[in-house]
């Protein structure tokens, strides 16, 4: 699978600029400057409560206010996230059915399944790649470990007792953990929710001892000692958990940084994804949102659908790689 995407790259980053039409979804003429002329629906395929949603609800009602007509969150989750996507995907090519998605649905999935319903290259048209995601190892205030070396070490003298939740088979949760463990040797038992605010709660209530997440589902419980902070998976420590250090201060070479961003499904006019491709990042570059979107730990990004397409093609040949050094077997759909 490696070789073919590899072999695909260039070639997938010019089918996603120009928005190649998926077969049997014809496409619509509806000029820009007439669009929107009724609301636009955006579809979340994960659970509620997600960082995807969190931040989408923000930038939604800058385009609202942008482009005077509701732009309407509608979550659809299931199935690891398929159910929403191939929505999106079989929907018509005129900008009205909109996907707000995580790189754990675009470049994760394809690589942890054999097959999925829709193909993340052919059938969909990157708008804008708007926001990073910090992710941090938590625990349950119970686990006789406070940093992130300590839990290795209580990895690895209980192999495979610790339980971790995700968000699901193939979510970004979930392979955080299959690389964190790959990378220390340890050996921890996966418990699939289907969501990551789900996942997160059961740490919270104790049924789970450890799992990864992002950051803005589960700061506030950290500020609350509701679940303890191990280690910052990104660069920095971050303003909004100052106290929780980075796994590269503790001597751990482990970086985890997952990013959501919109599509339309592919076809749909150029001239529209410019569109909203340029009111989506007013609104990202706007001090109220920057304001906002750091109070909640995201990183901002804001490409252009071009840079986008780059970004996708690149992670997923990047990510499979990762999957395939970590041992990690596609799994048939589920």
């Amino acid at each position: 699978m490696l070789s073919i995407l590899k072999s695909a790259t260039a070639l997938a980053s010019l089918l996603f600029a120009l928005g190649h039409p998926s077969p049997g979804v014809a496409q619509q003429s509806t000029p820009a400057k007439a669009y929107p002329v009724k609301p636009v629906k955006i579809v979340i395929p994960l659970g509620p409560g997600n960082s995807v949603e969190i931040a989408m609800r923000i930038v939604a009602d800058k385009l609202t206010a942008a482009l005077g007509q509701p732009f309407v969150i509608e979550p659809q989750p299931g199935a690891s996230g398929q159910i929403g996507t191939e929505r999106v995907a079989r929907s018509a090519a005129d900008g009205y059915t909109l996907l707000a998605a995580n790189d754990g649905i675009i470049t994760m999935l394809p690589n942890l399944q054999k097959s999925l319903p829709y193909d993340v290259v052919r059938d969909f048209a990157p708008v804008t790649q708007m926001i990073g995601i910090p992710f941090v190892l938590v625990a349950h205030p119970s686990v006789p470990a406070t940093t992130a070396r300590e839990l290795i070490q209580l990895a690895k003298a209980q192999p495979g007792k610790l339980d971790f939740s995700s968000g699901g088979n193939g979510s970004a949760q979930h392979l955080a953990m299959e690389l964190f463990m790959r990378m220390t040797d340890t050996r921890l038992t996966h418990i699939p929710y289907k969501g990551a605010p789900q996942a997160a709660m059961d740490v919270v209530s104790g049924q789970i001892p450890v799992a990864f997440a992002g950051v803005p589902i589960v700061a506030a419980l950290i500020k609350e000692g509701k679940l303890r902070a191990l280690g910052i998976a990104g660069d920095q420590r971050l303003p909004l958990l100052p106290d929780t250090p980075t796994f590269k201060e503790q001597g751990i070479a482990f970086r985890f940084v997952a990013w959501a961003g919109l599509f339309a499904p592919a076809g749909t006019p150029a001239d529209i994804v410019a569109r909203l491709n340029q009111e989506a990042v007013k609104a990202l570059k706007s001090n109220d949102v920057q304001e906002r979107m750091a109070g909640f730990g995201f990183e901002i990004y804001g490409t252009s659908p071009e840079n986008f397409a780059e970004t996708i093609t690149t992670d997923l040949t990047r990510i499979g790689k990762a999957i395939k050094d970590a041992g990690i077997t596609p799994q048939p759909n589920q």
